[in-house]
């Protein structure tokens, strides 16, 4: 019988028997292993008690167990199953047993559950620049877009409008009423319209009248260069013009413009409703101008001027009033003429030159008349 007893004892003493502990960080139950001695018999389920201290561990909670492996949740951690055991209990089964401080013992983790909750944690993730979104981004592309053709627009709009300006192409209206005012000489709107009808002395001696062939002469200063190119003499008549040539032999190349050019100057010079009739255009005996009217090929081609005429002469040209009425506008030049040799007063006559501006339909201040007052 003895002997019997003494052998359930040994068998008792050598089993390995486990304390089963909970990880306090994580929640999940660990098992540390042991060679302490515990009864056979199972431990009877005790009524919920209060979570105890870790003897030997001050400050450590020791959450409760329970003999099957579940899950912790972070809701209820320490309570397994609904079932806790009082954490005392096990220290006073054990004799003479050293305890155990779990923070030495590195546990050992089970995972019993497929269920378990992943643990979080925070800037996981470096910071990254967050993009616009890609509707925001587009909108200001068009945006710049936008921006970028409108200023092209404007540009173009300026440049073509200080182009017109330069031929007299944008007239301002000066006056709405009928009270005659004074201009400024120096103005803007009194330079335009006085560089249109200035002549020199030279233009003056070789032709003074105001008849078509004058106002084709002005209307011709009027054309732009990049209007008139590189010709040939194809057509050109030497003998309609006295003192103009044109031969393909020479090294001269002759300029031309075509005949819709000099027509448009006209009616921006002298009104929308005049009309002259195509001719060549030259000053009396003079080299000035030279440009033969050609119908067959509806352009004016220039001949070549192998001699020019001299005079001794010289003269005085003073704009000295500007005045606006209504929709005219009047310019007064006084001239006086010197040493006009070979020439007679009823050709060149000294006296203030009065040249008359109307306003037209298409806001153009039109040249209708040139007479001459008595100084």
């Amino acid at each position: 019988m003895n002997q019997e007893q003494n052998q359930q004892s040994s068998n008792v003493t050598n089993s390995q028997n486990t304390i089963p502990n909970v990880d306090v960080s994580s929640g999940v139950n660990t098992t540390i292993p042991s060679t302490t001695s515990l009864p056979t018999t199972p431990l009877t389920p005790q009524t919920e008690q209060p979570v105890n201290t870790l003897v030997g561990s001050p400050g450590v909670i020791v959450a409760p167990v329970s003999n099957e492996p579940t899950d912790a949740s972070s809701a209820d951690k320490g309570r397994v199953n609904g079932v806790v055991r009082d954490a005392t209990e096990v220290p006073q089964t054990l004799s003479q047993t050293t305890r155990i401080n779990p923070t030495v013992v590195a546990p050992k983790v089970n995972v019993t559950s497929d269920s378990t909750v992943p643990l979080v944690t925070e800037n996981t993730l470096p910071n990254q620049l967050e993009l616009p979104p890609k509707k925001s981004r587009k909108a200001k592309v068009v945006i710049i877009l936008l921006i970028l053709i409108i200023a092209g627009l404007g540009f173009y709009i300026y440049q073509d409008y200080t182009k017109d300006l330069a031929r007299g192409e944008c007239s301002l209206l000066v006056a709405s009423d009928n009270t005659l005012r004074e201009l400024d000489l120096n103005s803007s709107i009194v330079q335009e319209l006085y560089d249109k009808v200035k002549t020199t002395i030279r233009e003056d001696v070789a032709y003074h009248n105001f008849d078509d062939t004058f106002k084709l002469y002005l209307a011709y200063r009027q054309i732009p260069n990049s209007d008139i190119y590189d010709s040939h003499c194809n057509l050109f008549d030497n003998s309609s013009m006295s003192n103009f040539s044109c031969d393909d032999t020479l090294s001269f190349v002759p300029k031309a413009f075509k005949v819709e050019t000099l027509e448009r100057e006209v009616k921006k010079l002298f009104g929308e409703s005049v009309t002259i009739e195509n001719q060549n255009i030259v000053l009396g005996n003079s080299c000035f101008a030279g440009f033969q009217y050609i119908p067959e090929r509806g352009e004016y081609v220039q001949g070549y001027c192998g001699q020019v005429p001299t005079t001794t002469y010289n003269a005085d040209k003073e704009l000295i009033s500007a005045t606006v009425q209504g929709d005219t506008i009047i310019l007064k030049e006084n001239v006086r003429y010197y040493s006009a040799e070979g020439i007679s007063g009823n050709q060149l006559q000294n006296g203030v030159y009065v040249h008359t501006f109307k306003l037209d339909n298409n806001y153009h201040y039109a040249y209708v008349d040139r007479t001459v007052e008595a100084a």
